[in-house]
């Protein structure tokens, strides 16, 4: 039996997002086909409008799950779980964007010109993380 790793503790509310949004997406679909062809669409408008509702209450209820599991264990686990940053993650104080590789870069460059002190590992902010697929 293959073991499992840890679980987020917004892995089910996220599932009830993508499940929820799926039939966001049919039922505007099903609502913009009856407008054109000049069905009655006001069902299916209700239908979306409770779709969107239910995405909107999910997403506040896992932010609010983030924060408090922040709160409890000190682990920002997911967007939503810290509060707002000082400014727009990626952008520097002249208010020129810099794209990852960018910030790749320097962070590269300034890591090889001084030694990181053991207080400072792993203090920079979770919008400051670049991973392969940000493109």
């Amino acid at each position: 039996m293959a073991q499992r790793g840890p679980t987020r503790p917004t892995a089910r509310i996220e599932e009830a997002i993508g499940f929820a949004g799926t039939f966001g997406v049919l039922f505007l679909g099903v609502t913009v086909f009856c407008e054109v062809t000049g069905r009655p669409a006001l069902g299916w408008a209700m239908t979306l409008l409770v779709c969107v509702f239910a995405v909107v209450v999910l997403d506040r209820w896992r932010v609010s799950v983030l924060r408090r599991h922040a709160a409890a264990t000190g682990v920002v686990d997911g967007i939503g779980a810290a509060g707002p940053a000082g400014g727009r993650p990626g952008s520097s104080r002249t208010g020129v964007d810099r794209t990852g590789d960018d910030r790749a870069a320097s962070d590269r460059t300034a890591s090889a010109s001084a030694p990181a002190s053991p207080a400072a590992v792993g203090t920079r902010h979770v919008a400051d993380a670049t991973h392969g697929a940000d493109g």
